[in-house]
């Protein structure tokens, strides 16, 4: 889903879809799941394991929709070169 389908999903459908996986929610249990998770507030992508501890660098459009790209890539270090665009760092965990 999020490797193979760059700019097709949200950060919202991203952070759900990991949520649902790591949690093994049942297909048809979606839909319930993904209401009482989205009940409360969700941090975004720059608070998200991908981001911070699996190297992973996030680029939406304005559209709303995300792709990821692994911090190797060519196109991460062409985003991270483009002096155009806002860079933002993954948030960090704790306060130091």
């Amino acid at each position: 889903m999020r490797s193979k389908n760059p700019y097709q999903f949200t950060s919202d459908d991203v952070l759900f879809a990991v949520f649902a996986e790591r949690n093994n929610v049942a297909k048809k249990d979606l839909k319930t799941a993904r209401e009482k998770f989205f009940s409360k507030g969700q941090p975004c992508l720059r608070s998200s394991p991908l981001t911070k501890r699996y190297g992973f660098g996030a680029h939406s459009k304005g559209d709303g929709t995300v792709a990821l790209y692994p911090i190797e890539s060519e196109r991460y270090k062409k985003f991270v070169s483009e002096k155009d665009i806002k860079h933002l760092k993954a948030m960090r965990s704790k306060r130091g």
